[in-house]
């Protein structure tokens, strides 16, 4: 229990820190996410596409039929380039638990938990939420609120070096939904999602428990991920 309530004490200094840069950045708009959404990122050329899809726990819950969405104009205006297409689809969760989801086409059983980094893409899901929001659901890759400027800065897509292996798919692949748990230790495969070629994105049940080591949470590094975040975004607005 004491470690339990030092892990909340910290992510709430670094919230506070966050909280208050967002209020400055202004008024979130058409897209925007808090604690406990799932988002969907269609990336990969010099626009990207994204969507809240709604609660996590809620998409995912026992018993819960498959939801769809369609995402033909964000897929389209992402497929304007070169590059191949990837999408992505995570999130958070700060106040009623210490979560992550995550999309991957590797299976869970050959991730190996020894080179997870959980609370990378913590601090830096909880960054991109902080600024805000922006009209409509397309946005420059360059933009501060984008995808890649915050969780996809080397384009590898593991997330800031969370996971070992590439949390994308192409269109038409399924992406393994995993949630991994910070008080636990435990990562779970709670879904399935799949982004057709035509734009039609289905996200389901599905699942199994992998152990995580005990050494993969370190909340303190977690918050000077947090704590960095804040302090670029501060640099940019002021450039």
């Amino acid at each position: 229990m004491k470690v339990r309530s030092a892990k909340r004490m910290i992510l709430a200094a670094a919230l506070t820190v966050l909280t208050a840069f967002a209020g400055m950045v202004g008024q979130a708009q058409a897209f925007s996410f808090t604690d406990g959404d799932l988002v969907l990122a269609i990336y990969g050329n010099n626009t990207e596409a994204l969507f809240n899809l709604g609660k996590a726990n809620t998409l995912l819950a026992p018993g819960s039929q498959p939801t769809s969405l369609n995402v033909q104009a964000g897929l389209q205006a992402a497929g304007v380039g070169t590059n191949p297409v990837r999408f992505a689809v995570y999130g958070h969760e700060s106040v009623s638990e210490l979560a992550l989801w995550a999309g991957t086409r590797v299976a869970p059983g050959n991730i190996n938990a020894a080179q997870l980094g959980l609370t990378n893409q913590f601090g830096f899901s909880i960054g991109q939420s902080a600024l805000g929001g922006f009209t409509g659901d397309t946005i420059a890759k360059a933009d501060t609120q984008s995808f890649s400027t915050n969780l996809d800065p080397t384009g590898d897509s593991n997330f800031s070096g969370t996971w070992p292996v590439g949390m994308f798919g192409n269109p038409g692949d399924n992406l393994n939904i995993l949630k991994a748990d910070l008080n636990t230790n435990l990562f779970t495969q709670v879904g399935v999602a799949t982004l057709g070629p035509g734009g039609l994105f289905t996200i389901g049940l599905g699942g199994n428990t992998v152990p995580l080591p005990a050494g993969v949470v370190l909340f303190g590094t977690g918050l000077i991920g947090l704590l960095g975040i804040a302090r670029r975004s501060f640099k940019q607005m002021a450039a």
